[in-house]
């Protein structure tokens, strides 16, 4: 059974004299002396202890010395209500704290410690091993004979608790020692109290000093963003002034991962961005905690545990533009760990950084539609010549050089995009075929017009194959039926008529069924005259006619080498080396030619004929 000093001590004293001692007892009263002289030492422990640990490893030690044992252990309660380790002291091994913290009490099949903590009172087990309350694997280990359990009980509250033991040997607890031990305990829970208020107060205290400095390190980040954005500095420049205020290196990615700019401090001498590897973020927890950034929880670390071949970590803030995720910010945990502040760091630049990139779109946004405003003034001639050339330097359009405007004609039924996502297309392609700056262009119904600067010497047939290739690019995404190349315009009012020609020369494609290719307006010529009075059947038939003749022929090398002599401009030699074969052998064809059409394929008025038939069964897809 237990023995409890609820049954042990004598009848409790008034408050002015010891509370467990009886009339002429010296001896008990000299130990509680003791008790209170031991005390003066726990209280300067008490009042200057910086950790709880050290405070609790004395109460043991005092404990021991009291009660004339060699060992004690001290646990203390945590938030969870669960007791674990804290401090312990044997006077043969000295201190035992780190050991004693691997373990808890009141664990299941620990039921003396249970008794402990429900009774709130000491609890004696004089032969450990016969008493079915220990347990017992513990008691082995620790190779404990007699164990007392005391609690520190505050406001009848049980906030720890100290065991005592004389470390393999037996030991006699006399009443006298189970009372003096709970007048002890209930001592040092006072001081106990104290100094977990204390150690409560200097964490708030230290809490709040971290957040006043934490509130200072943001203002001054604030400002310095700040000022950095109103002075006009770039995406680059802030993503740079943020790993100068980190001290680490930053990166900043679109939503698709790729790079837009990074800066790390010289001192790290990198020369590529310590980009978040694609094999990390396609792990499923990295792929989910990205996926969950929002608002309430708008950064977070991944990996957020280091393992072989993860490299580094890296702090990710989402950039959120009008609802949509437009990139991530980055900072990596190089030379220095991540801390809080980076965190508040990377928010604070993400969302300074998200309203830079939104200020950049809108700028763009209303310089492209200054610029479509511009060009669709001039294809109109909606103002004065002098006017537009005044206004083009502050478009990049220097209209007294030569240009050329381009016409897409799009297939309206089948687009899968919006009339700004395909401008924006052909725009892109363009300046990259050409290799020039996004060239000015405008949208209009079923069409994409873009001013392209002709390079010194070159005419429009030179751009055909860069405009076949943007064609050709776009196809994924943009329906193209035509492309059509205008005439030189050296001045402002040769645009209007540029235009009228491209709006005639798509009409004049969709009237033959053209299944596609670049056109120029000068390779038509005077078949565009001819065609624009509506008679297409007519042309065409006409087409056919002309060159029948060739057509009834053995061979289709008659056909190819007569048109190869119309583009040649009539010229042999030009012929023979465009086709691969002698000169002669063009004559020998020529010859065979003239005979099955009855007329000098060489004749001025036959070139010009052939030249029309042939341009005429190209547009009808012949």
């Amino acid at each position: 059974m237990r023995e409890s000093i609820v049954s042990a001590l004598p009848p409790a004293r008034p408050a002015t004299g010891p509370a467990w001692s009886c009339d002429g007892a010296n001896e008990t009263g000299h130990r509680e002396r003791d008790v209170i002289a031991a005390f003066s030492e726990v209280t300067t422990e008490a009042i200057t202890a910086t950790r709880l640990e050290g405070l609790l490893g004395l109460l043991g030690r005092k404990l021991c010395h009291l009660l004339g044992v060699m060992r004690c252990s001290v646990y203390l309660r945590c938030d969870d209500g669960r007791f674990r380790g804290a401090a312990g002291y044997c006077e043969r091994d000295g201190d035992i704290s780190a050991a004693v913290q691997t373990q808890e009490a009141g664990i299941p099949g620990d039921h003396f410690s249970r008794e402990v903590i429900e009774t709130a009172a000491p609890v004696l087990i004089s032969d450990v091993t016969s008493d079915p309350r220990p347990h017992h694997r513990t008691m082995e280990h620790w190779r404990v004979r007699a164990m007392l359990g005391v609690p520190l009980v505050f406001d009848d509250e049980v906030i720890g608790l100290i065991f005592v033991d004389n470390v393999d040997q037996d030991h006699v607890y006399t009443g006298e020692d189970v009372a003096l031990a709970e007048l002890f305990a209930r001592l040092g829970a006072l001081f106990l109290r104290q100094a977990m208020l204390n150690a409560h107060l200097k964490r708030k205290a230290a809490e709040v000093v971290r957040q006043k400095n934490t509130l200072a390190y943001l203002a001054d980040v604030h400002q310095k963003l700040t000022n950095a954005v109103l002075d006009g500095a770039s995406i680059q420049a802030v993503v740079s002034l943020l790993s100068e205020l980190s001290a680490k290196p930053v990166v900043l990615y679109n939503e698709d991962f790729n790079v837009l700019a990074w800066s790390a401090p010289p001192a790290l001498k990198m020369t590529q961005p310590p980009v978040l590897p694609p094999r990390i973020r396609e792990m499923p927890s990295v792929r989910q905690t990205l996926a969950t950034l929002s608002a309430s929880r708008p950064s977070a670390v991944v990996p957020q545990t280091l393992a072989v071949g993860l490299g580094r970590r890296h702090l990710m803030c989402r950039l959120i533009i009008e609802g949509q995720v437009s990139g991530y910010l980055g900072i990596v945990e190089v030379g220095r760990g991540l801390e809080h502040r980076d965190s508040k760091l990377a928010e604070h630049g993400a969302t300074v950084l998200s309203l830079q990139i939104l200020s950049e779109r809108r700028q763009a946004e209303a310089e492209g539609q200054a610029r479509e405003d511009y060009l669709s003034d001039l294809l109109h001639r909606t103002r004065d010549a002098e006017q537009l050339v005044r206004r083009g330097p502050q478009f990049g359009v220097d209209l007294s050089q030569p240009h050329v405007l381009v016409r897409f004609s799009l297939d309206s039924a089948n687009q899968s995009v919006s009339v700004s996502v395909g401008r924006k297309l052909v725009v892109e392609q363009l300046a990259r075929a050409l290799d020039v700056p996004d060239p000015a262009a405008v949208s209009l119904p079923g069409a994409v017009i873009a001013l392209v600067r002709l390079p010194d010497g070159a005419v429009p047939e030179d751009l055909r194959d860069a405009v076949g290739q943007v064609r050709a690019a776009v196809a994924p995404r943009l329906r193209v039926s035509t492309a059509t190349i205008s005439a030189v315009c050296r001045s402002a009012e040769d645009f209007p008529m540029a235009h009228r020609q491209l709006r005639e020369i798509d009409e004049l494609a969709r009237s033959f069924g053209w299944p596609g290719g670049v056109l120029t307006a000068d390779e038509l010529g005077v078949f565009r005259v001819i065609a624009a009075t509506g008679r297409v059947k007519e042309a065409v038939h006409f087409a056919h006619e002309f060159i029948r003749p060739l057509q009834d022929g053995d061979s289709d090398a008659l056909l190819d080498t007569w048109r190869a002599f119309v583009a040649a401009q009539g010229r042999v030699q030009a012929t023979a080396a465009d086709l691969g074969v002698h000169e002669n052998t063009i004559r020998y064809r020529l010859g065979k030619i003239r005979r099955l059409i009855q007329r000098d394929p060489s004749g001025l008025d036959c070139l010009l004929q052939a030249r029309l038939a042939f341009q005429i069964l190209d547009l009808a897809g012949w």
